[in-house]
């Protein structure tokens, strides 16, 4: 018997063997088509409960949309039915190190490697939680002798170099992403890898015939525009690209929370104190907007002073793990001064934390955000600095960020019609073992000045 026809405007409702709906939920699921690829595995476990695959990938679904607890209980039921399947443990233990539950995600691995001794993407994963948690030469051990089984798997050199990157190893990372590209030249992560090793040892000329080639693989890849002109200074556009800021998000999605936890990333903390210093205690009835949500990692140091949080976030799988948190009143895919724009005198507290480096010039957003505040309103916001000797209002740096003079930030601020409250130069996260300076930014929209009476005689 052959398989049904899957094409576009195949209908799912039709009748279908378990077989035939299992391969159409896969197939619909590799796609993107979530809400279908949900429905048809439910259906398939209302008539088989215990159907392995249903359950395992229903739980890889749920952990993309970010529901975690529910992911690990369809995946744990999964690899309790089917305990011999290497595939099954070994996504189960991604979704576990996600959670940031170690000894459990290694437990999986070691399984799926004791069933399987040179599995790929057990040893890939095994490396990477090795990684997570520091233990360098463990990790390098696993990938290397995942390489001398597999000297052309790109994926092993990308993770060795970045592995290479994070202690510092910045030619032996360039080393193993020139061999990566040598083997593999359609790679996108791997130009990337190669150009940001090149820009850490200052060899910008290198890293920009790096993005330059990587062009000529993917013309219009925005990524490479945009770094570029980052590496170059020429034509640097005003603000990061909507296609730049998607592309890096949605990539960065799944491992955002656990990377800037390891870069002592402090921005969120440091607008809610400034808030908090503000407002002082007591305030929980607010109209509330984080502007540039991400996962939502300002979510928990927002709600306490609002009475509605909204997020909004041009990527969509950023939004997906925002959700999963279920502290925000609503969530919105936008950039974010077009949305400012369209909400008008709306919100008692905007919060940008480490969004805004994707701006070079700041009047637009600045002037929408002020619109957006009711009179009275705060707009806290972080920004990374230019060094005291660098001259100009903002300048593109090497990885892709944008760091501002914080005289030019006044003056924005001033242009907007906002009164600025305080501009402390803090550090917002170390990145290669450094400080990354920057400015914590808090203002307010003056409130109205009281109507004017002029006297008559009667």
């Amino acid at each position: 018997m052959h398989a049904p026809d899957f094409s576009p405007d195949f209908d799912p409702n039709q009748p279908l063997s378990v077989d035939d709906a299992m391969a159409l939920a896969t197939r619909l699921h590799r796609a993107g088509q979530r809400a279908t690829a949900f429905e048809i595995y439910r259906r398939v476990l209302a008539l088989v409960p215990k159907h392995t695959d249903a359950l395992h990938f229903m739980g890889l679904l749920a952990h993309e949309q970010g529901a975690h607890a529910d992911a690990i209980r369809l995946m744990a039921y999964s690899v309790e039915l089917a305990p011999d399947h290497p595939p099954f443990r070994s996504n189960f233990g991604n979704v576990l190190l996600t959670a940031e539950r170690f000894e459990e995600a290694e437990d999986q691995y070691r399984a799926a490697l004791a069933l399987e001794p040179d599995r790929p993407d057990a040893l890939i994963n095994y490396a990477v939680l090795y990684a997570t948690q520091g233990r360098f030469a463990e990790g390098e051990q696993l990938l290397r002798r995942l390489l001398d089984l597999y000297p052309d798997f790109t994926e092993a050199r990308q993770n060795l170099a970045r592995l290479y990157l994070r202690q510092g190893r910045i030619e032996e990372a360039t080393g193993q992403a020139l061999e990566a590209i040598a083997r593999d030249p359609d790679s996108t992560p791997t130009w990337e890898l190669l150009g940001y090793a090149y820009c850490r040892l200052t060899r910008f000329e290198e890293a920009a015939q790096v993005f330059r080639n990587w062009l000529v693989v993917e013309p219009d890849h925005p990524k490479a525009r945009h770094l570029l002109a980052a590496c170059t200074g020429e034509s640097v556009p005003p603000r990061a690209s909507d296609a730049y800021v998607k592309s890096v998000f949605d990539d960065f999605a799944d491992s955002f929370d656990g990377r800037l936890a390891k870069l002592d990333y402090r921005a969120p903390t440091l607008t809610a104190a400034a808030i908090a210093d503000c407002l002082g205690a007591g305030v929980g009835d607010l109209e509330v907007l984080d502007a540039g949500c991400g996962t939502g990692l300002c979510g928990p140091l927002l709600k306490p002073f609002a009475g509605r949080l909204i997020g909004v976030d041009l990527s969509s799988r950023m939004l997906d793990k925002a959700r999963a948190r279920g502290l925000y009143d609503a969530l919105r895919q936008a950039e974010i001064a077009s949305y400012l724009q369209g909400q008008p005198e709306r919100f008692d507290l905007i919060v940008s934390a480490d969004t805004l480096v994707y701006f070079g010039l700041l009047d637009a957003v600045m002037t929408a955000a002020a619109q957006a505040l009711r009179p009275g309103g705060l707009l806290c916001f972080t920004l990374e600095a230019l060094d005291d000797a660098e001259t100009g209002d903002y300048r593109l740096r090497y990885h892709g960020r944008y760091a501002h003079a914080g005289t030019y930030v006044r003056a924005r601020l001033e242009q907007a019609g906002l009164t600025m409250l305080r501009c402390d130069r803090e550090t917002l996260r170390q990145e290669g073992g450094e400080p990354v300076p920057g400015w914590l930014v808090l203002a307010r929209r003056p409130a109205m000045a009281p109507k004017a009476y002029l006297a008559t005689r009667i």
